[in-house]
């Protein structure tokens, strides 16, 4: 199948091979329902995870794609706007005790006329985890290379992976010796171990891995493993009520960082930084749309951000930003 082809569907989802495609699965004529055999679930950054959008697709196939094999370059013009003085504040909250981290985000415009464009950049150096194009009923439209896995389920088993700490290729000495972002992740995964207890069997939950390197063609990331067991009578979306927004995108504590990103943060996120998964019977795969590109009335937006603490350089997270935009 040509990606172009999906430009004249009303409505679709292409998902990559982390939620069960193989290398993607293709839903047609999405259409709202609470509860199905198959379940597309998608939860924006500003709304309740009880609020979540589901849908069932009217057909659902796995496909392979016939990409562009030398998909043209995109402008990417970085719109971080007083972020030295954004960064300034947070410190200061930090240092008056009022918040430990803050996941601060920027926009970037991208000069894309369709999501076949962009999906066909972040897929030149190999197909994402968590590739996604989505367009839903009411003309909403959004393409993600996320290699963040949210959580999972598989019966009562849940999963989370929360992934803070990022590097250049070939700089995971560096990385991996960092203070700064040993001690990002640490407070994030206690945030989402904290999250996940809401919904499992007490004292089920631990951290199963503290710190790992994941490579990507643009990036290395760090991520640490959660697990737990869910108790009787939960689901998947209740998981997803407990967990979003993702800790690795608000910060901690949760609702102090909610607050600051709502007071230095002049637009809404949206589809980007919000939950997008499948739930297949007792089986879940969420991801957290991060490296994620939405349409709006002015173009393609794409959102980058950092985990900023007290030991954050303003410069320096801004060269972390640039080395996110490597996925465009």
């Amino acid at each position: 199948m040509k990606l172009a082809e999906l430009e004249t569907l009303p409505s679709f989802a292409l998902l990559g091979p982390g939620f069960g495609g193989d290398p993607f699965l293709l839903l047609r004529d999405l259409r709202p329902q609470s509860s199905a055999d198959s379940l597309l679930v998608f939860a924006r950054f500003e709304e309740p995870g009880t609020r979540a959008l589901k849908l069932s697709p009217g057909t659902a196939s796995p496909c392979a794609v016939d990409f562009a094999e030398k998909p043209r370059g995109l402008d990417v013009a970085l719109a971080a706007f007083d972020y030295a003085n954004k960064v300034g504040q947070i410190r200061e909250a930090i240092a008056n005790g009022d918040v430990y981290q803050v996941c601060l985000t920027v926009r970037a415009l991208v000069s894309a006329g369709s999501g076949a464009e962009i999906l066909s950049l972040m897929c030149r150096r190999g197909v994402p985890r968590f590739a996604a194009w989505v367009r839903l009923p009411d003309g909403s439209e959004f393409v993600s290379a996320s290699p963040e896995l949210f959580f999972e389920t598989d019966g009562r088993q849940v999963h989370a992976e929360p992934m803070k700490g990022t590097a250049r290729p070939g700089a995971g000495g560096a990385l991996e010796a960092s203070d700064k972002d040993r001690a990002e992740l640490a407070m994030i995964t206690d945030l989402v171990r904290n999250d996940l207890a809401q919904v499992c069997r007490q004292k089920t939950v631990h951290v199963a891995n503290q710190r790992r390197v994941l490579q990507l063609p643009y990036a290395l990331q760090t991520v640490s493993d959660i697990v737990g067991v869910m108790d009787h009578g939960k689901v998947a979306l209740d998981v997803l009520a407990a967990l979003h927004p993702g800790g690795s995108v608000t910060g901690a504590p949760k609702q102090a960082a909610l607050a600051m990103i709502r007071r230095l943060e002049p637009d809404e996120r949206g589809a980007y930084c919000g939950a997008l998964g499948m739930v297949t019977g007792e089986r879940s795969v969420f991801s957290l749309l991060i490296r994620t590109a939405a349409r709006t009335s002015q173009g393609w937006a794409y959102g980058v951000g950092s985990g900023i603490v007290f030991d954050s350089e303003p410069q320096a997270e801004l060269d972390e930003l640039r080395v996110k935009l490597g996925a465009l």
